[in-house]
């Protein structure tokens, strides 16, 4: 019985991966072009590829936002933006 169950269990996530699967290999990132008009509703996330490196950084940097337009399609953006961390004055 233990085996049969775990068969059952097996096939259910083999299946429920196999579900999954197109949708994570349609999710590609895009570049964004400034000429671009977005439709954003919704933010879900922003990360900066050199997020892990000294504070201290200023100038240009690639940076990734995930985000839902208002017909709550997801897209995946690549763009470039200026460092935080600039001194004015």
């Amino acid at each position: 019985m233990k085996y049969v169950m775990f068969a059952a269990l097996s096939m259910f996530s083999l299946f429920a991966a196999a579900a999954e699967a197109p949708a994570a290999a349609t999710a590609q990132s895009e570049q964004y072009n400034y000429s671009q008009n977005l439709d954003i509703a919704k933010v879900i996330s922003i990360t900066s590829s050199n997020a892990n490196q000294a504070a201290s950084s200023c100038g240009p940097e690639e940076a990734h936002m995930v985000y839902v337009d208002s017909k709550g399609a997801r897209h995946d953006l690549q763009y470039t933006r200026m460092g935080e961390n600039c001194e004015q004055g």
